[in-house]
């Protein structure tokens, strides 16, 4: 029960914590705001590339804007969780986040899981835009499956984020990190075209990223593919989700212990 308490209490203050520094208005605005930009902006370059032939000019549209639906889940699951990290430094509140005797696994991932529900907001309005602004045809989507798609992708990538969270946990600056890999994905992950297109030797970064699973998952389960049909790439996801989350706990701990051993928990 302790550990369910740390799992929720981490979840719940860290969320509330970032209003400290965001006001809700502008929480509410970049909700709005971020995920049209983003999803305007590929879907006019997608248009412009292709003039000729409505059908074809209709599925890029789809296939962006699906796409880009999904990939809305990174700047919460990456960029707000690898900002938990840099708000402890930069507020210093580390040393009183180190010192707690709670256990680290519940402390670390319990305060990743309210921008998983945050990130699930942000795709249900990148789907209205979607289909109210874009035209794109839900009328065959298997809800049940889109749902379990866009939770089980929120999840696996805030494993992602505390992965990179902890492998940037030593720098002064973890958001330069998150910068990056925001925009990584964008390349990798088959958001505005198949990964097939990269070179042979790049479509295999594809593969590391959960959002690569659920891009295509999620453009399948709007097809109107069931449960079952996108299992592999729901349990290939949940792989990688998991694997991202040990890894991030690991060097979590192993630069915890550094900066005991060294007495720089203010340095790092």
């Amino acid at each position: 029960m302790s550990l369910l308490r740390v799992f929720f209490s981490s979840a719940l203050f860290s969320f509330r914590a970032q209003f400290g520094w965001l006001y809700p208005p502008m929480w509410l605005t970049m909700k709005l705001v971020m995920s049209l930009s983003q999803m305007a902006f590929f879907v006019f370059v997608g248009q412009f590339l292709i003039t000729t032939g409505n059908a074809a000019q209709t599925n890029l549209i789809a296939y962006i804007a699906i796409g880009n639906s999904m990939s809305v889940l990174s700047w919460n699951t990456i960029f707000s969780v690898v900002n938990i990290t840099s708000h402890d430094k930069w507020d210093g509140t580390l040393p009183l986040v180190l010192a707690t005797p709670a256990h680290r696994l519940p402390l670390f991932v319990g305060r990743a899981m309210m921008h998983v529900f945050d990130g699930m907001l942000s795709v249900i309005i990148s789907f209205i835009y979607a289909i109210f602004l874009f035209g794109v045809n839900f009328g065959n989507a298997n809800i049940l499956a889109l749902m379990v798609v866009v939770f089980i992708t929120a999840l696996t990538m805030a494993g992602f984020g505390l992965m990179i969270g902890g492998l940037s946990f030593y720098y002064r600056n973890p958001l330069v990190f998150a910068n990056i890999f925001t925009f990584v994905l964008l390349i990798f992950c088959g958001v505005n075209f198949p990964i097939q297109e990269l070179p042979q030797p790049l479509q295999i970064i594809s593969y590391i990223f959960p959002l690569t699973y659920g891009v295509d998952a999620g453009r399948k389960a709007i097809a109107g593919a069931t449960l079952f049909e996108i299992s592999s790439l729901l349990c290939q996801m949940l792989i990688v989700g998991f694997f991202s989350i040990m890894i991030g706990y690991t060097f979590f701990r192993f630069f915890e212990r550094m900066a005991r051993k060294t007495g720089q928990i203010e340095a790092i």
